[in-house]
Order: C-alpha cells, then sequence, then structure tokens
C-alpha cells in the first residue's frame, strides 16, 4: 500500500472511481482485499460485494493476505487486528443473483439504519467489461451519494479498460503475469502505463524483496503444519492426498454425508442436510458444464455439493484425472475443476494419461510443476487412480515441503 499510494499520489477522494484490471486468476480479487484492509487498518467500515465468489470464499482471501501480513511482521496482535477489523467489515455476494446497483444502494440502506453501517470504502469484486460499462454510470453515482471512494475490478483477456469506463474512472491499476511473480502498473486515460519498479507474490501480494517479505523467486511455500487440505477421504486420489498430509504434518479436512463411502478417518467431517444445501446446484446446469449427462440421483448431487465445500474454502486446486479435448475433466471430479475455474482459484490438473501436471491460465491448460503456496488447498481426483497419479502426489509434498 506504501507503493501503491506513491504512485496514486494519494488515495481515492470521496465520489471517485479506481479499477483494477488484468486477466483471470493474476490477483486482482487479493489487491482488492489489500485496499479494503488498508481502510480496516485504519477503524475505517468497507462494504465488499463480491459478484462472483461466496462471503465464504471471501473471507478466506481475507485470512490468507492478513496471514501474510502478520508472517511479515506487518502486524503484532494479529487476533486483536483481525477481530477489530472484522467489526468494520461487511460482505456482500451475488454469486446466486444478478448484481445491480439499485439493490445495491438499498442494501446500504438498510445496514445504515438498521446496523449504524457507514462504509467509507466500497469495493466491488467481478466485473466482468460488459457489466463494467453498463453500471460504472451508477456505481460512481453511487460513490458521490454516500461520499465515498469505490476501487473495482475488471476480468479483461487484454489488461485494458473500456473507453467508457474511462469516463467515469479517475485512475486504474493493471496487474500482469511476470514468471511467476505479479508486475503492476498504474494507469491514467490517455496517458503511458506506470511501470512500479517491484514485483509482487502471487498469494499474499506483499512486495518481494522487502524486509520480513520472500525475496523474489518462483515461489514460496508455508509451513505445513500452517496448512489445511480439505478433500473427501474417498479411495483412490482423495486417499492418497490424505496419506501424503499425514506424513508430512497437513492438517485434513475430509468432508462426508450420510452413505458417502469415505476410506480416511482423519479430519472426518461429516456435511448437515442444511450444510449440503449450501453448495446445491442444478444438474442440468453441471450437465452443460461439463457437456454429459448426470441423472438427478441423490449420491451424485450431494457428492456435487461436497465438492462445492472443498473448493469454496481453498485458494490452490490440485486434481488427478484426465483433462479432455473440450477441456473439461473426466467425471464429477470435474465439478471441481469447473468450480475452480468460475471462482479463478490457482488450478492444477495431473493428466494421468498424458503423465503430466498442467495449470490452467485462464483460456487454456499450461503445463508445468505445481508448488503448495497456499495455506488452503483442495486435493481430489480420481478413485482409479495410477501408479504415476500416486507418485505426482507425493512429488508434489515433497518439492513444496521437502523430503
Amino acid at each position: 500500500m506504501r507503493l501503491l499510494t506513491a504512485a496514486l499520489e494519494g488515495d481515492l477522494g470521496a465520489g471517485q472511481v479506481g479499477v483494477v484490471v488484468s486477466r483471470a486468476g493474476v490477483g486482482k480479487s487479493a489487491l482488492l482485499v489489500h485496499l479494503a484492509l488498508d481502510a480496516l487498518l485504519q477503524d475505517q467500515g468497507v462494504m465488499h460485494v463480491a459478484l462472483r465468489d461466496s462471503v465464504d470464499h471471501v473471507r478466506s482471501y481475507y485470512d490468507e493476505i492478513f496471514s501474510g501480513l502478520a508472517k511479515a511482521g506487518r502486524v503484532r496482535d494479529k487476533a486483536g487486528t483481525m477481530v477489530a477489523a472484522e467489526r468494520h467489515r461487511m460482505i456482500h455476494s451475488y454469486a446466486s443473483r444478478e448484481f445491480s446497483v439499485q439493490h445495491l444502494s438499498e442494501n446500504l440502506k438498510m445496514l445504515r439504519d438498521v446496523a449504524e453501517f457507514r462504509p467509507k470504502l466500497l469495493v466491488i469484486d467481478g466485473l466482468e467489461p460488459d457489466a463494467a460499462v453498463s453500471t460504472v454510470q451508477g456505481i460512481k453515482a453511487l460513490a458521490a451519494k454516500l461520499k465515498v471512494p469505490v476501487w473495482m475490478t475488471i476480468r479483461s483477456s487484454d489488461a485494458s479498460i473500456p473507453d467508457a469506463v474511462w469516463d467515469e474512472a479517475s485512475v486504474g491499476i493493471k496487474l500482469e503475469s511476470e514468471d511467476r511473480n505479479v508486475a503492476l502498473s498504474v494507469l491514467r486515460h490517455g496517458l503511458d502505463d506506470e511501470a512500479l519498479a517491484a514485483s509482487l507474490d502471487p498469494e499474499t501480494m506483499l512486495v518481494l524483496g522487502e524486509e520480513g517479505t520472500p525475496e523474489a523467486r518462483p515461489a514460496h511455500t508455508p509451513r505445513p503444519t500452517e496448512c489445511t487440505l480439505y478433500s473427501g477421504g474417498a479411495n483412490g486420489a482423495e486417499a492418497a492426498f490424505g496419506e501424503a498430509c499425514e506424513a508430512w504434518g497437513v492438517h485434513e479436512v475430509n468432508f462426508t454425508f450420510e452413505g458417502h463411502k469415505q476410506v480416511r478417518s482423519r479430519g472426518r467431517y461429516e456435511l448437515s442436510p442444511r450444510e449440503l444445501a449450501a453448495g446445491d446446484v442444478s444438474l442440468v446446469y453441471v450437465s452443460r458444464r461439463l457437456n454429459r449427462t448426470y441423472s438427478e440421483g441423490s449420491l451424485i448431487r450431494r457428492v456435487l455439493q461436497t465438492l462445492w465445500h472443498m473448493v469454496s474454502r481453498s485458494q490452490q486446486v490440485f486434481v488427478i484425472g484426465q483433462i479432455q479435448e473440450d477441456g473439461t475433466v473426466v467425471g464429477g471430479t470435474g465439478w471441481s475443476v469447473e468450480l475452480a475455474r468460475m471462482w479463478n482459484k490457482s488450478l492444477w490438473v495431473y493428466d494421468q494419461d498424458q503423465t503430466g501436471w498442467y495449470r490452467w491460465d485462464g483460456e487454456s491448460w499450461v503445463p508445468g510443476t505445481p508448488l503448495i503456496t497456499s495455506i488452503h488447498f483442495t486435493g481430489t481426483g480420481t478413485r482409479y487412480l495410477t501408479d504415476e497419479g500416486r507418485a505426482a502426489i507425493r512429488d508434489l509434498f515433497a518439492r513444496s515441503f521437502g523430503e
């Protein structure tokens, strides 16, 4: 934030709109959380509006980034500071409904009248370019009415801001992948981009190389005892992920439900019918996403609901399976891949036919070598695990945490 404030020549003013733009998966949401945390740590109220993510998913962003700040020595009283920040933050999700500025304005009025909540900063995450163009005038008018600055994110394949958005925006921030780190530029309409002379860590968005932060490098890994695997504990890939966790001292949460065959008891968590319903989804929609047919049988529905709980709590998703020609992954496991893509998670699939790891870069599958770099991650996949797939899981943990 010190770096950004200097480049922006101060913070956004009341009624002004700032835009964070990049391709999918580069770090817009994480940077938005930094902007929000900067206000929260000054005891200023923040309204965080998520257009694609659930409330729990947004909270996980705050938890992970706050943990990174604490490890870097930026926060002394982690627990007390986090509690104080929670008091000043409201998260509102439009993941299951259409976003409108009018509806948001009505909700803010209700929060003001009922809870006496008056934000000093509004952040809106998850706009596509067309949606940004159609809503930016309303967003600017709301910012002026509330007398607060607004930061919003736009996912753009060419990391550009539409001219119609520039008509209302004061400044932009562009994020671009640079090897495995993130480069940042300040944008002003009609002027050349101003690149900042620093690389950001892709997980925490902290400046690499500063005191208390990691030196610039391809990636960093947390200690295994800080990490939690979210999985299902089923036979095959999930059991192998669990065995690796036990060997390296990683915590496990293995979701299950009544009637589900689970081979691992470590970290077992049985979801109630109400909890399962939180991940409910139309099987017609799933069938269209995965280009295959699913019946309305109760078992497959509950499996898909369980995958929602696993992926929603994670920043990284590792899947063992087979990538098909249309880019989807074989079997019910493919839904975890689709969720990860919709929520812009860091997503890796080990293709047992190709015997290699592939990363989703927002547009296509790219071969690579993954590391566990997040404290919350999902490990799932096929029940028909090959020797190569088992070795890939073992090597992932050894590469990330050491032999």
